[in-house]
């Protein structure tokens, strides 16, 4: 056994296949020979590759403010997952007598709000996966910045985007304050740091968009992108100090709340997933703008096995299916259809039924995904203590 596991490419090479950061956690808990590699930078890297993030469940969100109600559901629910299950499904039992709402989730944390009985509302980076369930109370977002404007019929109109950081210390995320008005829009990209709101960026063009209705917008630290109301994506690149627009794919079209989602790419790229009646198309998009096809999935084929169709009107608005929230790099998407959410895996094809909703809740419904946290939280490796099992 020693003249095994005592080989370090060996042992990498095993490690490397246990396929969850849970899973590579225990491993690592073996010995500290075992720690050191597994959580070795080099390594966690081979194994993402070789292992996307996985998502655990969703938060799903029904009615809206004061009224907000959230539950989890878990996804592809493996046995070695149910206790990481169970705290995230108990993890919202401590805002007992609140209303919660999420803003925003990334890499395992959420960005949550409640409303207290008085309908006064406070923000929270909360980690339910994390061994003490890590919830830090941060300010909310920045008001506007002051303007001056160039008459007195001019009118501003803001819209705010709240998001979470790739990585961080759980005490900090970004706030997107947009303004619109007639004659241009502007961006300001303010970061949390130390609990005191800093503005990193500021930005305008002559552009008279207005945002849509649904929350269709994706940041990734240096751009920012928004379906807008004129059918065309918003593009914000700080670095540049940008503002311009994007077309849609041909043919593809905001015809009603849930057509059109955005997801982000790994580096610099976009994808967009279009539903229209039972057929679901993913685009991508990298740095020339071009628009690619890349999947296209027929929903009648892959809901065979389910006991929902993919015609009846979910909405009112003639929308048979509509898309509740998407994974990065379009590799899953929650679907509304039939009075039920569906989660479909878009590199395996896999679908399966989440839950049902009911008819006063499907119009104010809202889904984020919650993955395993990565890379692992591993115990700190004394220097000096490198022994072999």
């Amino acid at each position: 056994m020693f003249a095994v596991l005592g080989d370090d490419d060996l042992l990498r090479e095993i490690l490397v296949r246990v396929g969850l950061p849970t899973s590579l956690l225990r491993a690592a808990l073996v010995c500290r020979h075992w720690l050191r590699h597994a959580s070795d930078p080099a390594f966690l890297r081979s194994f993402r590759d070789r292992h996307p993030p996985r998502v655990l469940g969703a938060y799903l969100g029904t009615g809206a403010g004061p009224t907000a109600r959230l539950r989890f559901v878990p996804i592809r629910l493996l046995p070695e997952l149910a206790a990481a299950a169970r705290r995230a499904g108990s993890f919202f039992d401590a805002f007992k007598g609140s209303s919660a709402s999420v803003l925003d989730s990334r890499g395992g944390r959420i960005l949550v709000t409640a409303f207290d009985d008085r309908y006064d509302s406070t923000q929270f980076v909360c980690s339910p996966l994390s061994p003490a369930g890590d919830t830090v109370t941060v300010p909310s977002p920045p008001p506007p910045p002051p303007v001056q404007l160039t008459s007195d019929e001019e009118c501003i109109i803001y819209h705010y985007g709240e998001f979470l950081p790739d990585e961080g210390d759980g005490r900090s995320y970004f706030c997107l304050v947009m303004g619109y008005s007639e004659q241009q829009t502007t961006v300001h990209l303010y970061e949390l740091q130390d609990m005191c709101w800093v503005i990193r960026a500021s930005v305008a063009a002559q552009l008279s968009v207005s945002p849509p209705k649904a929350r269709v917008m994706v940041f990734d630290d240096t751009k920012f992108y928004m379906l807008s109301t004129l059918n065309k994506i918003l593009v914000c690149d700080f670095p540049s100090l940008s503002i311009s627009t994007m077309e849609l794919p041909d043919g593809v079209e905001n015809e009603h709340t849930g057509s059109i989602m955005l997801s982000r790419g790994d580096g610099c790229g976009i994808y967009l997933i279009h539903v229209k009646e039972s057929q679901l198309r993913v685009f991508y998009s990298g740095n020339a703008g071009n628009w690619f096809l890349v999947d296209t999935i027929y929903l009648r084929e892959v809901c065979t096995n389910l006991e929902i169709t993919a015609s009846p009107s979910l909405d009112g608005n003639n929308a048979a299916v509509k898309i509740c929230a998407v994974g990065d790099n379009a590799n899953f998407v929650f679907l509304g259809m039939s009075g039920a959410i569906v989660f479909l895996d878009i590199t395996s094809k896999q679908i399966e039924k989440v839950c049902e909703v009911t008819p006063e809740d499907q119009k104010f419904i809202s889904i984020w995904p919650l993955m395993l946290l990565w890379p692992p939280v591993f115990p700190q490796l004394k220097e000096g203590c490198d022994q072999k099992p």
